[in-house]
């Protein structure tokens, strides 16, 4: 495969940084929107149900975030087998960037180092949403409690299978590209 060129990498590190920032951004702007429609919700709409609108703020927070996240992790790959495993012609491999394999090599942060798809905080929140269900006044009955129990599961359910995706997202994604550098070319004939 031909080497593209190094404003190339520079320009996909510069991407990964910028998503980097994007996602703290995001959670920040949607935590504080949520934490308003959450209050508002227990201010003015005591009924059980209303839960429900804080939530979805909540989950389309994680989902502006999920692929912001996956999006940097596979362009990180794509750097890593592309540019600093294959080298570049006329230099040594020590002279290429090593940022990725660096990175790969550290392994996981250790104690609780933060969760790139900020998945704690996105389940301690939706606990946090459920809780004026289990407060309400007067009480609410098994049915709302159940009702508004589902899709605050399948939120927690969906982080959950994120979370996995994430985990397993590097070595299944660096095999890929590795597959891809090093097929055969096929050309095409006009």
């Amino acid at each position: 495969m031909d080497r593209p060129s190094s404003a190339e990498y520079l320009v996909l590190r510069q991407t990964i940084a910028s998503r980097s920032s994007l996602r703290a951004v995001l959670l920040l702007t949607g935590l504080g929107i949520w934490a308003v429609l959450l209050i508002a919700v227990l201010a003015f709409l005591p009924y059980p149900l209303a839960v429900a609108v804080p939530l979805v703020v909540l989950a389309a927070t994680f989902e502006a975030i999920r692929p912001l996240h996956f999006g940097a992790e596979r362009i990180g790959r794509y750097l890593q087998v592309f540019y600093e495993e294959q080298g570049q012609p006329g230099r040594s491999l020590s002279d290429v960037p090593s940022w990725e394999r660096v990175a790969m090599s550290l392994g996981s942060v250790p104690g609780a180092g933060g969760h790139p798809l900020f998945v704690p905080l996105f389940f301690i929140a939706t606990i946090v949403n459920y809780l004026p269900v289990l407060l309400a006044r007067p009480a609410a009955l098994p049915v709302e409690l159940g009702t508004i129990a589902v899709p605050h599961i399948a939120f927690v359910v969906w982080l959950l299978y994120s979370d996995r995706a994430m985990r397993t997202q590097r070595t299944v994604e660096l095999a890929r590209f590795r597959e891809l550098r090093d097929a055969p070319q096929i050309t095409q004939k006009n």
